[in-house]
């Protein structure tokens, strides 16, 4: 992982530190930082400098932020609340004047697609927009569907989801945003087959440091499917990441080897430090010790 012996770190820091105070996304800003955001970004983005390292930092701690907060922000509110957020959220516009009132998340939302939407083409932004959106929905129906009413998914009912819940296809775009790696080939069904792959290794990581009182998570659909113990439900979701780890280097392999575009073979490798530097990030952050919802409202 990046120290700050990383000499873009301290200009980093103080921006998503700004970030995190100007929309009141966290009541303690150094104390959501502690976590290592920053680090795993510098290590993730090597090659990342300027403003694209900073909006992609900005969009991966919104993400953060936004994910644990319709996790367990919002485990008690009611439908018309729930509705209300997500109204703001989807609605967020993409240009033109800046908001100023609504939810944190929605305010902070509306800046960075107006800073994306000045850097990157509107194709590649109309391309995130769509996964934004679908992760909003995947979101919104875990919340309701089981962590409200306390419901661990089946099997069936959990693939359905977290591919998409997992955030994981937008974490890949922020690889072709911070180091300028925009790939022509997203719908090469060998590139889609890798960030498929990128997505499961990230979100079964994730379940694997979940905390055992967590019911959306491979561990208790698998339990729950297979009437497993949760020991051997964590050993299957074990094989399933070392599967998923395999399955990665050998697209990334053949990503590699093909005629593909430059900058789909550097999107690639992007891929490939984002995922070793995440599987670091989750074995030692503290965000896993105890995750609370911390939006101020």
């Amino acid at each position: 992982m990046a120290t700050v012996t990383d000499p873009r770190h301290a200009d980093l820091y103080a921006s998503v530190a700004a970030f995190l105070t100007e929309y009141r996304l966290h009541p303690y800003p150094a104390s959501c930082l502690a976590h290592g955001y920053v680090d795993l970004c510098l290590a993730a983005w090597p090659g990342a400098r300027g403003a694209q390292l900073d909006l992609a930092t900005r969009w991966a701690l919104w993400t953060w932020t936004a994910d644990d907060y319709l996790d367990d922000g919002l485990r008690s509110a009611d439908r018309d609340e729930i509705h209300a957020l997500y109204r703001d959220l989807l609605a967020a516009p993409i240009d033109g004047a800046r908001l100023t009132t609504g939810h944190p998340l929605a305010l902070a939302l509306t800046e960075l697609c107006r800073d994306t939407c000045a850097m990157m083409t509107a194709q590649w932004w109309e391309r995130y927009r769509r996964h934004l959106f679908a992760w909003l929905d995947a979101a919104a129906d875990k919340l309701t569907d089981f962590l409200q009413p306390h419901r661990t998914p089946t099997l069936r009912e959990y693939l359905a989801l977290r591919p998409t819940d997992g955030g994981m296809v937008l974490a890949a775009m922020w690889c072709e945003l911070a180091e300028q790696c925009v790939t022509p080939d997203w719908n090469d069904p060998l590139v889609r087959s890798l960030v498929a792959a990128f997505s499961s290794v990230g979100f079964l990581t994730n379940d694997l440091a979940a905390p055992d009182t967590d019911t959306f998570t491979a561990i208790a659909a698998l339990a729950a499917s297979q009437g497993l113990p949760p020991t051997e439900a964590r050993q299957e979701a074990l094989a399933l990441l070392a599967a998923e780890e395999r399955r990665f280097w050998w697209l990334y392999t053949a990503v590699r080897d093909d005629e593909l575009d430059p900058a789909t073979v550097q999107f690639a490798r992007s891929l490939d430090r984002f995922r070793y530097a995440l599987t670091a990030w989750t074995r030692a952050s503290t965000r896993y010790a105890l995750i609370e919802p911390q939006v101020a409202r």
